[in-house]
């Protein structure tokens, strides 16, 4: 089967729970979006929409769960196309030094060894009638389980290069200095997160897990945003130059036009 080239995910594109979602990603094809500047805007309003829906009962758990951030891998695929002239690919069964294989959502290229690999993860959740327990207003904390997201994304870039390193047969595997290994081991890892945040504490929370993230990835952008004072729509939270967005995916931007064609 050959590889596929990054297209909008089925949930996303047929689920009506998602077509706020779906709508927004088809107005950016229009676009052609070149920073994460161009359509941040758009992202707010969108995942405003999309968690009212949530909130409602029109959108479901799967909508929440995948759709969600499916569509965020797929805004994401469409920036770095638009900068680069380059397709990004999903591939499947990818071998790891420890796990037979892995799937990559986004990566380049399309054959051969993978050189760059995108990870996205987004999380947080309005209250709704599916979580009547949540005792915060606002709904599920952002960072509540993005520990264990980071430690998948983590986990996934540490076996990948240990893979790489021994294929490359040069005895250059993992060392006591890991973190310096991950950064010159093939390939180059780089996370996105699309946290929602419910206050100052999960804001905290979330930065914490991100700069964490930040040791083991090549690189990690984030926006974090959180329901606005007056209870329309989101507002974007700081989150320092290391973690912003629009600067992380210069760097991929970059990295990937290095790679050639």
């Amino acid at each position: 089967m050959a590889p596929a080239r990054r297209r909008t995910s089925q949930r996303v594109a047929t689920s009506p729970g998602c077509r706020p979602l779906y709508d927004m990603y088809l107005a950016a094809e229009q676009t052609k979006p070149r920073r994460w500047a161009d359509v941040e805007a758009d992202f707010l309003s969108a995942m405003w929409e999309f968690d009212r829906n949530f909130a409602a009962g029109r959108a479901n758990q799967g909508d929440n769960q995948n759709g969600k951030g499916d569509f965020f891998t797929d805004l994401i695929a469409l920036v770095l196309e638009n900068a680069t002239g380059r397709s990004l690919y999903g591939r499947g069964k990818v071998p790891g030094l420890i796990f037979e294989q892995h799937m990559l959502d986004a990566s380049f290229p399309a054959e051969g060894d993978v050189e760059l690999v995108i990870e996205t993860k987004a999380a947080g959740a309005p209250k709704s009638g599916r979580n009547p327990r949540q005792k915060d207003p606002h709904g599920r904390p952002g960072s509540s389980d993005l520990k264990k997201r980071v430690t998948e994304a983590g986990l996934k870039t540490i076996d990948l290069k240990a893979e790489a390193a021994r294929l490359a047969g040069e005895g250059q595997g993992p060392t006591s200095d890991l973190v310096s290994w991950l950064r010159r081991s093939k390939p180059r890892c780089f996370l996105f997160l699309a946290i929602r945040v419910v206050g100052d504490n999960d804001l905290r929370n979330t930065l914490k897990y991100a700069r964490a993230a930040g040791q083991i990835m090549d690189g990690v952008g984030l926006v974090a945003y959180r329901p606005a004072a007056d209870g329309e729509g989101y507002d974007l939270c700081p989150v320092g130059p290391e973690l912003e967005l629009d600067r992380v995916l210069a760097r991929v931007s970059t990295a990937l036009r290095n790679l050639g064609s």
